[in-house]
């Protein structure tokens, strides 16, 4: 039995079946050693950012230095960069190759089993969701951008300043203009100005008070509350819908602040200061009005 291999410049190794398909049998380590005779000579002996190639279904080579990743069948021996899908299955980022592992739904097996309702546990979050509103107004990263679009602005009315300046040089080189004029007339340039303010302890606490407010009324009916990254984005979400509030037959489920609106950048402007997509301020109205029109209306 022979075994055929390819050597394409830069296509990933082929191995040719002989004898009714079978392949013949090689280890991980002859695979990497066959891989790494076609690839040489490397760049570097070691590297800090591989280019990885995958060869095979859970095995890569770095295209730079020639390093070896294997992925382990089993989640205990991985050492791979995983990523967590919608279905809860981890993927290895490198190869894409799926660990194999045994998940039991919560409600398996109850036809044998008497069990009692468990009782619903109320969860503290209000220290969460307040870090996560500060940080959205009075942090780092909202200070960036506070100062990069007001520096967008203030530059955008200098240059209307400068030409009604000039024009009236030009028009009128013997009279002493008005500022004040000139002014006006720049601002009149642009239909909409939007200047980020800086926002006080006083709103980062009432904006996180109503937050927390909605969000467990949220559990009261679906029984769940969101966590870590889904309760970030459902906290992003939430503060721009303070501007207008949440009122569904003449109850309040979410407070109007219209004071947040100046504290705010663009919907557009999230995800390149703080890395939410814009998506996620209509996806969180949609799955908040969703929630409660379904709970009140049943």
């Amino acid at each position: 039995m022979t075994t055929m291999l390819t050597n394409p410049a830069e296509s990933p190794i082929k191995i040719v079946p002989t004898r009714g398909g079978v392949t013949s049998p090689c280890t991980d380590t002859a695979m990497h050693g066959i891989w790494r005779k076609i690839r040489r000579p490397f760049r570097y002996p070691s590297c800090r950012s591989c280019r990885w190639e995958v060869y095979d279904v859970n095995q890569a080579g770095c295209l730079k230095c020639g390093r070896h990743h294997f992925c382990h069948a089993n989640s205990v021996d991985s050492t791979c960069p995983l990523v967590t899908c919608d279905d809860r299955t981890r993927v290895c980022l490198i190869t894409g190759h799926v660990l194999s592992e045994v998940r039991h739904a919560d409600n398996e097996f109850y036809d044998t089993v008497s069990l009692a309702e468990k009782p619903r546990v109320t969860h503290d979050i209000s220290g969460e969701v307040h870090a996560i509103v500060a940080s959205f107004l009075m942090g780092d990263r909202a200070k960036r951008c506070r100062e990069h679009e007001n520096a967008k602005q203030y530059n955008k009315l200098s240059l209307h300043l400068y030409r009604q300046v000039r024009r009236f040089k030009l028009g009128n080189g013997k009279h002493i203009p008005c500022i004040c004029q000139l002014l006006a007339s720049a601002v009149q340039q642009e239909r909409y100005w939007r200047f980020i303010g800086e926002a006080s302890q006083e709103l980062v606490t009432q904006c996180a008070c109503n937050i927390t407010s909605c969000i467990l009324k949220l559990q009261a009916t679906s029984g769940r509350i969101p966590h870590g990254t889904r309760l970030q984005e459902m906290v992003c979400g939430m503060l721009y819908m303070l501007k207008h509030g949440l009122v569904f037959r003449d109850q309040t489920l979410l407070s109007c602040i219209p004071e947040i609106d100046k504290c705010l950048p663009h919907e557009n402007k999230i995800e390149a200061y703080f890395g939410i997509s814009s998506k996620v301020i209509c996806m969180t109205e949609n799955e908040v009005k969703l929630a409660f029109r379904e709970t009140y209306q049943h």
